[in-house]
């Protein structure tokens, strides 16, 4: 990213964050994913008004989770020090992650964000945060056009949708209307769950989308499987994935 951009960057940012307008939608389904995965450790990527701290907050986990915030407004990270919402509050873009080539985390949340970014931008960071996380929250609108105060940033910019995600081999997926949920597994396995066992705990909630009455529609996570798997001799399959 130029100096140039950057600063674009910072000045949607500042005036974004008193315009928050990250959808419901999903808010519930987040939830039970967070009890699900059980994250150790979170990065909030473009944290703005904190709400996924919250969401964090009301999914009680057994063990509270490390929280990082990644947010370029300087107002809007002051804010987030000043709610203690975070462990920590890096005012920063969000390729300044390239910077620490070694940082692993259990969950990163990108939540209303990355349609902001150049399309071969979100991309580039996506590759790199697979090899530095168990598990990417992607939600993102799609054909929703936004222009919002000064600079490239302050716009919906690019589209994310199912076939955007196909270069991953395993990732889920759910949408109501024009919002997208994505959860990408990550190659920082661990010993956490494994992507079948969040998906089946969480739609086994039943847990309804927030769909402001339209339309009524429980979370169903479906599951995009392309990692190469061997048909051995014996009848035995093996693949170089085990999570």
């Amino acid at each position: 990213m130029t100096h140039l951009s950057l600063e674009f960057a910072m000045d949607a940012a500042e005036f974004l964050e008193y315009q928050h307008t990250s959808r419901n939608t999903f808010d519930d389904a987040v939830v039970e994913l967070l009890r699900a995965i059980a994250p150790r450790s979170i990065i909030d990527i473009g944290a703005g008004s904190g709400k996924y701290a919250e969401l964090t907050a009301r999914a009680d986990l057994p063990e509270s989770p490390h929280l990082t915030a990644i947010e370029p407004g300087e107002s809007a990270a002051e804010r987030l020090r000043s709610l203690g919402l975070y462990n920590s509050v890096v005012r920063a873009p969000a390729e300044s992650l390239f910077d620490d080539p070694f940082f692993v985390t259990d969950l990163v949340i990108m939540g209303d964000v990355i349609e902001h970014m150049r399309a071969s931008d979100g991309l580039d960071l996506l590759q790199f945060l697979v090899y530095r996380a168990a598990y990417i929250l992607v939600l993102t609108p799609d054909a929703m056009p936004m222009f919002a105060g000064p600079g490239f940033f302050g716009c919906h910019n690019s589209i994310w949708r199912p076939k955007q995600f196909e270069w991953h081999d395993l990732w889920v997926f759910d949408q109501w209307n024009e919002f997208h949920l994505y959860l990408l597994r990550g190659y920082q396995a661990g010993s956490g769950p494994t992507l079948p066992q969040v998906v089946e705990r969480v739609n086994a909630t039943g847990c309804p989308l927030d769909t402001a009455g339209l339309r009524p529609q429980s979370v169903n996570l479906r599951i995009h499987d392309s990692v190469w798997k061997e048909h051995y001799s014996d009848g035995s399959i093996g693949g170089y994935r085990r999570y």
